[in-house]
């Protein structure tokens, strides 16, 4: 390691609160003591990250207001210290600090608006699809190949199982509407959240099409997806009910091609 590069390395152990060896490096002088100098930088370093998070987490910080949210991610960086080279992936983890680490009274709640925020962002950043599934399309599979088609899905989409009545709440907030009542459930809603038009969507999905969607993107085709759906759907229905699910997939945007 060179001496710049054993430098650099102090000053990051440094700003990460791990080490205070580069102090022997820094010179004080009349106008401000070496600590002093290096003060500015690690205190502007937690800013940056606190702003970084306030992005990422927009609803999170209007819920807990600008004091709680700081004290929080101060205590997030304690233990979760940005180590990608890119900020964007430094509030990856907050979800599950907050569901399994913090002492705060509504961690739960909480754990899940970070979950749903980040989410969010993750299919707001996926890359574009070239080309997606249309209806014509599906018109055109034959009828034999039906029973052995499987949905490819895209990959801006992420699902997320809620007890609290998060994405209403994180709408409210958006809009500066009056926010509705906490609500918890007795079981997790599941929420589909994925990228059309380049906005983020979002909606609940009840237990038959949330279990279809996980059972399609583990491979199961159509014919498995009758099969299993047949625990809440009837025989004789369930194969339009399928055919339904698997053209409001494909009217959502959800669709990049089936197989068969």
């Amino acid at each position: 390691m060179t001496g710049l590069q054993s430098l650099q390395r102090r000053f990051q152990d440094y700003l990460r609160g791990s080490s205070d060896e580069i102090e022997k490096d820094i010179v004080s002088s009349s106008d401000a003591l070496a600590e002093h100098r290096l003060g500015i930088y690690f205190n502007a370093y937690r800013i940056r990250l606190i702003d970084c998070l306030a992005i990422e987490y927009s609803g999170l910080q209007q819920h807990l207001g600008q004091h709680d949210f700081e004290n929080l991610a101060l205590d997030y960086l304690k233990t979760h210290p940005s180590t990608h080279p890119s900020v964007r992936w430094f509030g990856k983890d907050l979800a599950e600090y907050l569901r399994t680490t913090s002492a705060h009274q509504e961690r739960e709640f909480l754990s899940e608006l970070a979950g749903f925020e980040w989410a969010k962002g993750l299919v707001f950043d996926e890359r574009d699809t070239a080309s997606l599934y249309s209806i014509e399309e599906m018109a055109q599979v034959p009828q034999q190949a039906w029973p052995g088609i499987q949905v490819r899905f895209v990959t801006a989409m992420r699902w997320l199982d809620c007890y609290w009545n998060i994405c209403p709440y994180w709408a409210a907030l958006d809009q500066g509407e009056k926010l509705p009542e906490l609500d918890r459930e007795d079981y997790p809603i599941r929420w589909l959240i994925w990228r059309k038009d380049r906005d983020p969507y979002w909606r609940s999905l009840e237990v038959h099409e949330a279990w279809a969607i996980e059972a399609a993107q583990n491979g199961a085709n159509f014919a498995e997806l009758c099969e299993g759906l047949c625990e809440w759907i009837s025989e004789d229905a369930v194969a339009i009910t399928a055919a339904g699910l698997l053209k409001q997939w494909i009217s959502d945007d959800l669709v990049v091609r089936i197989d068969y």
